[in-house]
């Protein structure tokens, strides 16, 4: 279980691993907050419910990020801790509902790395036991 970072001219590529989808599911999240910040620097302060509803195995994947970024964005919410209670993927209904823990971000106190826009289908791989997406920085 990891997550890394590949070479791109402009965005991130973010490559997680895990033992299984679902544990990379959760790699994805630790390696788009690693993007904005220095996670290990994260006290598990608040916990959010998030759940996640898609047509398919990619959108899930996308729709996961991306709601990560909106409450990045929305609540300042960065978290170092995911646990994802619920994973389905198919073929008729592709779920999933976790719990994040961190706290609010706040300059000065975190590192402050990329920003990081948006999610994006580019390069969007999908396996058994890793998952590889671009954020755009």
């Amino acid at each position: 279980m990891s997550f890394e970072f590949k070479d791109h001219t402009a965005d991130t590529i973010v490559l997680a691993k895990g033992k299984d989808l679902q544990e990379a599911f959760e790699q994805a999240a630790l390696g788009t907050y690693e993007t904005m910040t220095d996670i290990s620097l994260i006290s598990p302060r608040l916990q959010k419910e998030v759940i996640i509803d898609s047509e398919d195995m990619k959108s899930l994947l996308f729709d996961w990020i991306d709601q990560l970024i909106f409450l990045f964005d929305t609540e300042y919410l960065i978290a170092n801790k995911i646990t994802i209670q619920q994973f389905t993927t198919g073929p008729e209904k592709f779920h999933l509902k976790a719990i994040l823990e961190g706290e609010e971000f706040e300059i000065g106190r975190h590192t402050q790395k990329s920003e990081v826009k948006a999610m994006t289908y580019s390069f969007m791989e999908i396996g058994e036991d890793f998952v590889e997406f671009t954020l755009d920085l």
